[in-house]
């Protein structure tokens, strides 16, 4: 059960990384499908054969998948960088990690020459059928629901200030310039004062008036 969850998480992401980068699509598609059909083969012929593989093929993808969360995948297009941790990858890591679990507790159980009580078997299957179920449900939503891959820096980047509003203003216009109303100060040097015309002399006038009457 913990490998067909493994396996449907696989594929709920499936398109998102076909579309990211070709060969990531065709290496999510052979896990899912190797996840599958070890589902199905396993719980009839429990095989020590089939459970190494199981428990090699599962190791593998999740310590991929650490590596790509830590310093990034080895190689392809954001080769180098952290991916974003989600949890669609989350739960297919604790059902690959059941499925190690299990694959060597059956194992275990065929080296055993006396059985293991009824009772110990149903606390381990019913635990973990719990888990399983829980984790399968919740990363087949979260893979479908978040289809996107991209590395863990892309988020801030997304989330940045546009272009001119990198200081946080950017729902508020920057106040117009006030203009420059400066009165120039009065000039304080005294106009020049006119000088009166002269007084004319009357006199003469007067005394000229006189003669010509006598």
């Amino acid at each position: 059960m913990s490998s067909f969850g493994a396996a449907m998480i696989h594929f709920a992401v499936l398109p998102a990384h076909l579309q990211e980068w070709t060969p990531s699509g065709l290496f999510f598609a052979s896990i899912a499908l190797f996840q599958l059909v070890w589902a199905l083969v396993v719980p009839g012929r429990p095989a020590a054969v089939l459970l190494a593989a199981g428990i090699m093929a599962n190791v593998g993808a999740a310590a991929l998948w650490a590596l790509s969360r830590t310093a990034g995948a080895p190689f392809g297009p954001q080769a180098g960088e952290p991916e974003v941790v989600e949890a669609a990858g989350l739960f297919a890591l604790l059902l690959e990690c059941y499925i190690v679990l299990g694959a060597g507790w059956v194992w275990y159980r065929g080296q055993r020459a006396e059985p293991i009580s009824g009772f110990t078997n149903a606390i381990v299957l019913g635990g973990g059928s719990a888990v399983i179920a829980t984790a399968a449900a919740l990363g087949v939503a979260s893979g479908m629901l978040h289809g996107h891959h991209a590395p863990a820096g892309a988020e801030h980047d997304f989330h940045a200030p546009m272009s001119g509003h990198a200081d946080g203003h950017d729902d508020h216009p920057e106040p117009a310039a006030t203009p420059n109303t400066e009165v120039a100060p009065a000039s304080t040097a005294a106009l020049p004062v006119e000088s009166p015309p002269p007084a004319t002399d009357l006199s003469h006038e007067t005394d000229g008036g006189h003669q010509h009457s006598e």
